[in-house]
């Protein structure tokens, strides 16, 4: 396939997409959209009398993106390039195995955490305050120098309008310290940095066999069983209630998943059992 035909700003709509934002049907409608609806990558969910596309399998995404369209570069390093191209590495290193691609220098790293109550760190070895206002959140770049007490859970939010909306999900961690994290830049920086503290780890996705996919691939294969994927109380009046073409988008790619945590094969029974899957903007209480 040509590389032309995926733009940077096409990038940036899929970049949101894998952020948990839906894309306006109009905005990204075309070829590459077609393609990565037949992939089963995105699908169309309506919103009203509009339409958007939103994604479904961030890690088929992922891989289907780097193989046809980045030359096998990370969605972001390939972004950063076409953006500034004057920061990539043109020391003619090439990669292994016969890889004739420059290598990329990464030059922006990190991820964005949140959180509604105050929440003492400590940041290069100095104590600060996590206290961000009400509209905003914290990008934090040198996350190797960054810590939290061992008491505070780490909360992982994949849809971007939940993250934005962390206090209207209160209700959901009463009792608990939270500090809310997003995976926003997509990157494994959010991962390396759960793999240097020994806090408590909860995944807050879509209740549904991609969300589960994300959890076990990019978080329990590297913490274990200190990470666990968030399953509300009411779990299975959420599912009864939800979303049936969700379901039927993701099955032939997820039937045969291999569930590694067994805490969560209750929860892949009950999905198929009902044959739908739920978005988890609705548990925002506006």
């Amino acid at each position: 396939m040509s590389g032309s035909l995926f733009t940077l700003a096409m990038a940036r709509m899929v970049l949101k997409m894998l952020g948990g934002e839906l894309i306006p049907y109009t905005k990204f409608d075309g070829l590459i959209a077609n393609r990565l609806m037949d992939e089963g990558i995105i699908t169309i969910v309506p919103r009203g009398s509009k339409r958007s596309f939103r994604m479904i399998d961030p890690e088929g995404c992922r891989i289907y993106i780097s193989q046809n369209y980045t030359s096998g570069m990370e969605l972001e390093d390939w972004i950063e390039m076409k953006n500034c191209p004057d920061e990539v590495s043109r020391s003619e290193q090439v990669a292994k195995a016969g890889d004739s691609k420059l290598r990329y220098t990464r030059t922006f790293k990190g991820f964005l955490l949140n959180c509604y109550m105050p929440i003492e760190a400590t940041f290069h070895g100095e104590p600060c305050v996590l206290s961000p206002l009400q509209g905003t959140s914290i990008f934090m770049q040198d996350y190797e120098y960054f810590r939290i007490p061992e008491d505070v859970v780490v909360v992982g939010i994949e849809n971007g309008e939940n993250f934005q909306h962390i206090r209207a999900q209160k209700y959901l961690f009463e009792g608990m310290k939270v500090l809310f994290v997003s995976r926003y830049p997509q990157s494994k920086d959010l991962c390396n940095w759960l793999k240097i503290i020994p806090n408590r780890y909860i995944h807050f996705g879509d209740i549904d066999l991609a969300g589960i996919s994300i959890f076990l691939n990019e978080f329990y294969v590297k913490l274990g069983n200190r990470a666990e994927f968030f399953i509300p109380a009411d779990v299975k009046k959420r599912l009864k209630d939800g979303n049936r073409q969700l379901y039927d988008n993701q099955y032939l790619r997820y039937r045969a998943m291999l569930v590694s945590d067994e805490r969560l094969r209750p929860l892949v029974a009950m999905i198929h059992k009902y044959g739908k899957a739920y978005e988890q903007e609705g548990y925002i209480k506006y």
